[in-house]
Order: C-alpha cells, then structure tokens, then sequence
C-alpha cells in the first residue's frame, strides 16, 4: 500500500515538476522575430510554421501522458504566438507589395529608355590653332589652310599669313607679283585657282628674282600641291634634280625635267600643269591647260613683325616694275 502511494506520489511529483516550455517558446518567437526582419514571404513563413507544429506534434507524442496538460497549454500559446506572428508577417507582405506596385506605376518606362539613342561622341581631329591671317583668302578655306599648315616646314610654323599679292587687289601683273615678294623673305605659300574649282600651287622662296636665263633658284624645302578633292595632296622634290622655281620675265614654273609641274603665263590669265621629274606629281589641275581665275602669294612673318611688314604692305605702291 505505501509502495503503491509512493508510485502516484512519484507521477505527481513528474507531472508537477516537468518540462519548462516557457525556454522552448522564447527560443520560437525570437526565431520568428528574426524570420521577420529579414522579409521572408508568407509562404517560408506558413512553412516555417507547419515545420515547427509537426516539432511540436512529434515532441507531445514522445511526452509520457503525466505531462500532457502541461503541452496541451504550451502549444496553445504557441499558437497563438505563431497566429500573431503570421498576421504581422502579412501584414508587413502586403506593404511590401502595395509599396513596389506603386513604385511600378511611377516608374519611367523601360522599353523607353532601351530605345533612346545613345549621344556617341565623334571622332574629331584635334584642333589646329592656326596662326593669324591678315585677310581671308578667297581661295583656302580654313580647314583647308589647316591640312596645309600642319604640311609646312617647323620654319613657318607660329608665324602670322600675310597677304603679299593677289590678282583682285594688286592687279593681274607677274612683274608686281615678283616685286612684292620682296615684301617678305623666306618661304612664301604660291596658290593658284582656276575657273573649274581647283586649287593648287607650291611652297616658295622669297624674293622671286626674274631672270632672263633659264636658271632656277630654291632649295628642296620647295614642294607643290593640289586640292581637287577635299584634302590636299603633297608633292616633294624627289632629288631627280634640282628644278624648283624657275622666275622667268615671260613666265613663272616650279618643277622640270621634261614638263614643269606648274606654269603661269606672263599675264597670269592662263597656265598649264604636268608630271614633273622634281616632285614626282601628276597634273595639279582638272586639265593640263587652264585658266586662271586667281593667284595670291602669302608670306609668313613673326608676331614681332607682323605690324611693320603689314605697313610695309600697304604702303608698296603698284606700278611698273623696276627690273
């Protein structure tokens, strides 16, 4: 009889003193407050707690039938801790939904920005700065000016163009040409223009002196030049001889060896172009025979210099030449 008291004293004692859940039920909300902060959707949540019922389910089931009571209440309350913690959780999901819906609708649209053109920069040559000019030239352009200049010796490089003849403002006279070069030693830029659009001529030494005799004068500095198209083409002495400038009374010609590159007539109304042995080119014009529509000599002087060659200019009176 006191044994048996003893036994039912004993599964009292058991049923009385079992498990602490209350630990076990902390541990889950913590674990649900971190599932919240870290934005699971409701369908990890709904699994996370069908999950943690079956743990509950499969732990009562091994419990011995003192302590079912003490479960029953514990997974009540944890039902109801799961119920709360789905709602916020839902909650919190439809904010989420409702805040990225909104943000869709004030979004710019997509396929907009695919199909905006996309501002490529070109490649551009890089800028030339190029030295004053005393007039414009109505012959070279400036971007024509510039492919000729970056051609030029370093000698001329930096130095002001000024204008030393030309036939619209000094007259159509191969003598006042000659005369005026004398305006500005060194080498002077010699461009010609004839009445189909071409331009053409040559790089110079300064003072162009007429001879009677055939004797050219120059150096290998000296080259010609044709814009046809819309660069110019270059052509150096290519040391077969020394033919550079030929300053006749009756006529002007740079190159020789069997045909002059470039030749004006006494008048500077016609002229003629041909391959040379000198500089090795081909004919500067559109034809072999042409004629001239302008003619303008360009010197190339310091900016120290620039004011008194300019007055100089101005002050060389045209008229019937000395020589």
């Amino acid at each position: 009889m006191e044994g048996r008291e003893a036994e039912i004293s004993e599964t009292e004692s058991n049923v009385l003193d079992g498990p602490d859940t209350s630990s076990f039920t902390a541990f889950l909300i913590s674990l649900l407050s971190s599932a919240e902060s870290n934005g699971h959707s409701n369908e990890e949540s709904e699994e996370s707690h069908v999950k943690m019922g079956e743990m509950v389910s499969s732990s009562g089931i091994n419990e011995n039938a003192g302590r079912k009571g003490l479960i029953t209440r514990g997974k009540q309350s944890l039902g109801r801790v799961l119920q709360k913690a789905s709602r916020i959780s839902g909650h919190r999901d439809k904010r989420f939904d409702q805040k990225a819906e909104c943000d869709l609708l004030n979004a710019p649209n997509s396929s907009s920005h695919e199909l905006m053109p996309m501002n490529v920069p070109k490649n551009t040559a890089p800028e030339i700065n190029l030295p004053i000019i005393s007039e414009p030239s109505l012959l070279l352009s400036e971007n024509m000016r510039s492919d000729l200049y970056v051609s030029l010796p370093a000698v001329t490089q930096g130095k002001n163009w000024v204008l030393l003849y030309s036939t619209w403002r000094h007259g159509i006279s191969l003598s006042t040409l000659y005369r005026r070069s004398m305006l500005c030693p060194g080498l002077c830029l010699l461009v010609v223009g004839d009445r189909m659009g071409a331009v053409f001529g040559g790089l110079v030494e300064a003072p162009l002196c007429p001879t009677n005799k055939r004797k050219y004068q120059g150096t290998n500095s000296t080259f010609v030049f044709t814009i046809i198209s819309s660069h110019p083409v270059i052509f150096r002495p290519t040391g077969a001889n020394h033919y550079f400038t030929l300053c006749s009374t009756d006529y002007f010609a740079l190159g020789g060896g069997g045909h002059f590159a470039l030749y004006l007539d006494g008048d500077l109304l016609n002229g003629s172009s041909s391959s040379s042995e000198t500089f090795g080119n081909t004919c500067l014009a559109h034809s072999q025979d042409f004629e001239v529509k302008e003619v303008e000599l360009w010197g190339f002087v310091y900016a120290s210099k620039y004011e008194e060659t300019m007055a100089l200019c101005r002050t060389e009176a045209t008229g019937i030449c000395r020589w």
